[in-house]
């Protein structure tokens, strides 16, 4: 088992698969690394494949303080200059999206050649300006009801919370939604809350024109979380933004249609 130390010292797990191209997979909120295995076992054959787990979440040390976007974003530099990748293209879902987000915010697009975005806005609340939160509308009274529901009773959020991963109109792989269960039954609540109310506090809409290289957005077209609105504004603000919708699929698209997903990637990540 392969860990690094960030520059605040917590131990941070990883695991490289592969030789070429660096690419770095970002995983979700309650997530893990494990969650891009169908990428991984594919990608690796051509490329040099990064997977980690977020600090607080899967093997990596749960601090009790630092689980911020702010942090999260250090430690996926911190992990780039330890292996000392340059030109790395990074791929984030979900929350990881938003964490290249605040990356870009820090640093600009240092060591980065090629974005991926998976299903996930740039403003998770919605408000009177902004009708492209989560689920659309997901606005402030609705955002304090989730961080309750998250602090107060995690095992029952869980039992909705999968099944909303995958598209509206149902999982179409009962053993994908069974393993997903058992991986998010490891996080522990500080660590869902504590990131959760980092992200959701977060504007990361002035971040897109500052995105120069290109990025590949991708969204399930029956996602409960991610309009078709939202992406096409972020492709509008960013300079080398494409969006790819996922007919069938939901949030966790890169898992419900795997293949697609994958060859669509490859053909960005080799793209001129």
């Amino acid at each position: 088992m392969a860990y690094f130390l960030t520059d605040d010292n917590m131990k941070i797990y990883y695991e490289i698969e592969g030789e070429g191209q660096p690419i770095i997979f970002i995983h979700g909120w309650t997530c893990n690394h494990e969650f891009f295995k169908k990428q991984v076992k594919q990608l690796s054959k051509d490329y040099k494949v990064i997977t980690y787990d977020l600090r607080g979440h899967g093997v990596s040390e749960r601090p009790e303080n630092g689980l911020t976007m702010a942090r999260l974003a250090k430690d996926l530099r911190n992990l780039i200059d330890y292996l000392a990748l340059k030109e790395v293209v990074v791929a984030g879902w979900s929350m990881g999206t938003t964490i290249i987000l605040e990356y870009v915010r820090q640093f600009g697009c240092e060591q980065l050649k090629k974005i991926c975005f998976i299903d996930m806005t740039p403003k998770v609340i919605a408000d009177s300006e902004w009708k492209m939160g989560l689920f659309g509308e997901f606005n402030h009274q609705d955002n304090l009801n989730h961080i309750a529901s998250a602090a107060g009773n995690w095992p029952k959020l869980i039992e909705s919370f999968v099944p909303s991963l995958f598209a509206t109109s149902g999982c179409r792989i009962k053993e994908d939604m069974d393993w997903a269960f058992e991986q998010v039954k490891k996080n522990t609540p500080h660590v869902v809350v504590d990131c959760w109310v980092s992200m959701s506090n977060q504007d990361y809409r002035p971040e897109l024109s500052k995105i120069t290289v290109p990025c590949l957005i991708a969204r399930g077209e029956e996602s409960a979380f991610c309009t078709l609105e939202t992406v096409e504004y972020m492709k509008k603000e960013m300079p080398k933004g494409k969006v790819i919708n996922y007919s069938k699929c939901g949030h966790i698209l890169f898992m419900e249609e795997a293949e697609t997903f994958n060859k669509d990637f490859i053909e960005f990540v080799n793209a001129l």
